[in-house]
């Protein structure tokens, strides 16, 4: 009987042993849920592609080019010239460039303006003419840009460009041409506008000059020749 007694003594020690160890295991578990939760941190979202240094681009542009009045001389007879006026004309133009440093661009340019011209004054004859023509530019530059970082698809730019010029003149219809080539500059303000995954939207202005230019043909030379459109511009530049 004692036996019996002791064996029933020791069942109900068992019993609430394993009942304080379930209890136990319990608290535990919830505890490290609670922490668990406490400590969970939401995975960051793939990072917005942006452009790096070392990036390459390719840009196509076009846009209007307003030329100020051209003013030019005989080389043999400084005093008679021409005064030449011209219509608003136009431009297009390709860029290959690459990122340097976050805020530094670099690029080769080729582009070309055309204008006709509206009026001619002879100051050989002292007479004016409205005879067709046309003037037109090939720009071969090395440009430098400069980055402004707004820390959004808003960025606006600034810079210049050097290289060279081949310039030809047309004038009553086709009948007198003469050209030459000479250096050129440029200078030039901008914002690129991100538009889609790769592609930037380029709105920009530059002021183009070929200095000092001598326009040859097979009779005449013409000395002190410049040209200076001011050109407002609009383009596509392609990341990759």
């Amino acid at each position: 009987m004692t036996a019996f007694c002791c064996h029933r003594s020791w069942e109900r020690k068992l019993k609430k042993h394993v009942v304080a160890a379930a209890a136990a295991v319990a608290v535990a578990g919830g505890a490290g849920s609670a922490l668990a939760a406490d400590l969970y941190i939401e995975a960051p979202a793939d990072p917005v592609a942006i452009s790096e240094p070392g990036d390459w681009y390719v840009s196509l542009f076009g846009g209007g080019a307003w030329v100020n009045e051209i003013n030019t001389a005989w080389r043999d007879e400084p005093g008679y010239g021409y005064d030449i006026w011209l219509e608003p004309g136009f431009a297009l133009g390709v860029t290959v460039g690459t990122k340097v440093f976050d805020m530094l661009r670099i690029e080769g340019e080729l582009s070309g303006t055309l204008s006709q011209v509206s009026e001619i004054y002879e100051e050989y004859d002292d007479e004016y003419s409205d005879l067709p023509g046309s003037i037109s530019a090939l720009y071969l530059l090395g440009n430098v840009w400069f980055d402004v970082d707004t820390g959004s698809g808003f960025t606006p730019y600034i810079g210049g460009g050097v290289g060279a010029a081949a310039v030809a003149l047309s004038l009553y219809d086709g009948n007198w041409e003469t050209d030459g080539t000479g250096f050129a500059y440029q200078l030039g303000a901008g914002v690129q506008v991100d538009v889609a995954d790769n592609i930037t939207l380029d709105l920009g202005y530059r002021y183009k000059a070929v200095p000092d230019l001598t326009l040859n043909n097979s009779n005449d030379d013409w000395q002190n020749f410049a040209l200076s459109p001011h050109v407002f511009q609009a383009g596509l530049a392609f990341n990759f």
